[in-house]
């Protein structure tokens, strides 16, 4: 598909790319896209199997097909690629400030991609394994330390009673691309 070398995928990587030498690919011509590229149509002009580290910070909210863009994450990484997403956390004001996001996440939001939900939607055996999901919060001493404690407590207590009072600002994923069978 594409001749370009490396082995780390930038999706999204708007002005910046996560690291230098990687492969951007965005839909903005303004960007330091090495692939300009409307995420919303598939596939990516992406060759199978081929990267080692795929970065999505902050693109994920803006999709509008959230299981076909980790479809082709799947797709593009190789066996045991390190995925890593950033994404503004439901509870966070910047989830909302920007008219162009589709979508809100929590935490649980990426328990799809790990099994049976996820192939069930593609109708193909595309599975990630969740290395880590964190949650960051901002600087606040007293309302971020106490929705960091309530979020070690019970992620799922935190993200269900307290996050509207203990906003938590970003998620942080870390998975892996599973592509053998177990």
């Amino acid at each position: 598909m594409n001749s370009l070398c490396g082995a780390v995928l930038d999706v999204g990587c708007g002005t910046r790319k996560i690291e230098a030498d990687a492969i951007g690919i965005d839909r903005s011509a303004n960007s330091a896209a090495d692939i300009v590229w409307d995420l919303d149509q598939y596939p990516w002009p992406l060759d199978s199997n081929r990267f080692e580290r795929v970065y999505l910070s902050h693109i994920i909210e803006h999709v509008q097909d959230v299981m076909k863009t980790m479809a082709e994450v799947h797709r593009a990484a190789k066996d045991g690629a390190d995925v890593w997403i950033t994404t503004p956390h439901f509870s966070s004001h910047n989830s909302y400030v920007d008219p162009t996001h589709v979508r809100h996440m929590a935490a649980a939001s990426f328990d799809y991609f790990r099994g049976n939900d996820f192939e069930t939607f593609t109708g193909a055996p595309f599975r990630f394994e969740i290395v880590s999901v964190e949650l960051t919060f901002g600087g606040n001493f007293v309302l971020d330390n106490m929705g960091r404690t309530l979020d070690r407590l019970s992620r799922k207590w935190y993200e269900r009673h307290a996050a509207w009072m203990f906003p938590a600002l970003d998620i942080r994923a870390h998975l892996r691309a599973v592509k053998t069978s177990t």
